[in-house]
């Protein structure tokens, strides 16, 4: 297992369909969070725009500086989780490694204001967490808070062997575009009741979110927090999200 716990994509018949449908606008800078060994960035780098890639592994930059048209890119070596990123109108491109999913999505979500766009490859019950609707089983806080920003897309699955080494588990490559239902400067706030509402999935959400303040609502208060769709939640949280106190 390579030390950052990366899973290498070898197949290149699957990093030209993902790089296929990576579309920057005109004004836009490609940012590509892991580039490895190039398998997406041979490809991406033929794309009419900046080019700005993020990897860890100092041991791989020298391979992907002497890649064809990599004189016009910019690879900055760094974690993304903790690395500045540029200020810019950007599209987001990445084959997330597993052992950072989460984070790096709401490293995405932190910088709302720039990444218009994106395509990601990340393991497939995560990427399910993303498209997820109400009720069903893989909704939860990370659904809610990503579709508050972003409308995500599911492309299409690819098996372990197109990776080295090959995971245990599917991955799945998702496109999102960014759609706020929610005004971007409100988002912490949402974010932060959100985060209360879901501290136990299994209990009510008047019990989450504690009724001290206001009489809850009987249609809600008796809920649990997966059962409650996006609209739903930004009108609770409008109405309540300000007064509603945090759960001892």
């Amino acid at each position: 297992m390579p030390k950052f716990d990366q899973h290498f994509l070898r197949d290149l018949a699957y990093a030209k369909k993902i790089t296929d449908v990576v579309a920057p606008s005109p004004e836009e800078t490609l940012l590509e969070v892991g580039p490895g060994r190039g398998a997406l960035t041979q490809f991406l780098l033929q794309k009419p725009v900046p080019y700005v890639g993020i990897e860890i592994d100092a041991c791989v930059i020298e391979t992907l500086q002497a890649l064809p048209g990599a004189e016009k890119a910019t690879f900055l070596r760094g974690d993304f989780l903790q690395a500045p990123l540029p200020e810019k109108p950007l599209f987001f491109v990445s084959n997330l490694p597993y052992s950072i999913t989460g984070p790096a999505l709401f490293r995405i979500l932190g910088h709302r204001f720039w990444i218009r766009a994106g395509v990601i490859m990340l393991q497939a019950e995560v990427a399910q967490r993303l498209y997820a609707s109400a009720g069903k089983r893989p909704y939860g806080r990370l659904s809610v808070l990503f579709q508050s920003v972003y409308a995500v897309k599911r492309l299409f699955r690819v098996p372990p062997g197109a990776f080295s080494p090959p995971p245990k588990v599917w991955s799945e490559v998702v496109f999102f575009t960014r759609q706020p239902r929610i005004a971007l400067e409100e988002w912490d706030s949402f974010a932060a009741f959100i985060r209360r509402a879901f501290q136990q999935p299994r209990r009510t959400l008047a019990k989450n979110l504690g009724t001290g303040a206001v009489l809850l609502a009987e249609w809600w208060g008796h809920l649990r927090p997966h059962q409650l769709s996006l609209p739903e939640w930004i009108s609770l949280w409008r109405n309540y999200g300000d007064r509603t106190p945090a759960s001892e």
